[in-house]
């Protein structure tokens, strides 16, 4: 797609994942059901509701893109010849949402030859919706229609703030965390440390254990808009090839390339320091 029909596309989803949102948050507070799914992982009625407002929307207004959803994801062959796909989190920080916190949100992103392109990001317990279409496209959308740009990159803080899973927070990630300091790290659940990155709010966001492309794709969309970077942990963009394997090694997302490449150096330190380490 040309960045033209890029915008047309994410204008046209706005009203639709505030509407998702919408529904999911009206079901926080309603003793909403819990079931585990076959991964382990928690899904709700919210999850759900949620679901099929985004995959009906996405049909219906782009019948010639797949849609590939956490709750019910497509086969293989049924996107491995398209260039262009949506990729939706109905619910991301769903264990968040459970506990009746306001870190959860809606993603939705267009992936295209591999690479996320546009996307959105929608918190709807904050009414803070964030989306892209392109470089340099960046921006947040308040509840009463007003959207502002979001800033290209700054000069560094003194003491970076460094954001990470409240839910999964794994070994590798906590060892970083100690090479950084000094850096205030706070815990926030969801996608919402994609977009609080990608507004200045925050320096980087570190998640080196596995996660899904549809956790990720829309956060990374809208950090490359607004001039940072999201690597895998040997220094590369992260691929979003929806015709392969789902499921991302980890990352780091950056508000600028500079401090992305400090994060990825400092990552190899470590990993040669622990491969050169005698055996206890």
């Amino acid at each position: 797609m040309n960045l033209s029909s890029r915008r047309e596309l994410v204008e046209a989803l706005i009203p639709v994942i505030r509407k998702a949102g919408g529904a999911a948050l009206a079901l926080q507070d309603d003793h909403v059901a819990v079931r585990a799914k076959q991964d382990g992982s928690p899904v709700t009625s919210a999850d759900l509701a949620s679901n099929e407002i985004l995959r009906a929307a996405c049909v219906a207004l782009f019948p010639a893109i797949p849609v590939v959803s956490e709750e019910d994801s497509l086969v293989f062959e049924a996107r491995k010849d398209s260039d262009s796909v949506l990729v939706i989190d109905p619910l991301d920080g769903t264990k968040e949402f459970i506990k009746g916190r306001d870190e959860f949100a809606v993603n939705i992103a267009l992936v295209e030859c591999g690479h996320a392109s546009a996307g959105l990001i929608y918190a709807p317990a904050r009414d803070r919706l964030f989306f892209s279409y392109g470089g340099g496209f960046a921006f947040e959308q308040t509840g009463g229609g007003q959207r502002r740009s979001l800033p290209r990159p700054f000069a560094p803080r003194r003491h970076p703030i460094a954001l990470v899973s409240r839910s999964h927070l794994d070994p590798r990630t906590k060892a970083l965390l100690a090479a950084l300091q000094p850096c205030n790290v706070e815990e926030i659940g969801s996608s919402l440390k994609f977009a609080l990155v990608a507004a200045a709010e925050a320096d980087f966001y570190l998640r080196l254990a596995p996660t899904m492309i549809w956790d990720c794709a829309a956060g990374q969309a809208i950090i490359e808009a607004a001039g940072g970077v999201v690597l895998q942990t040997d220094g590369t963009s992260l691929s979003c090839n929806c015709a392969g394997k789902l499921k991302q090694d980890g990352f780091i997302a950056a508000r600028t390339p500079q401090l992305a490449a400090r994060l990825i150096a400092t990552i190899w330190e470590l990993e040669t320091i622990s491969v050169v380490a005698p055996q206890q």
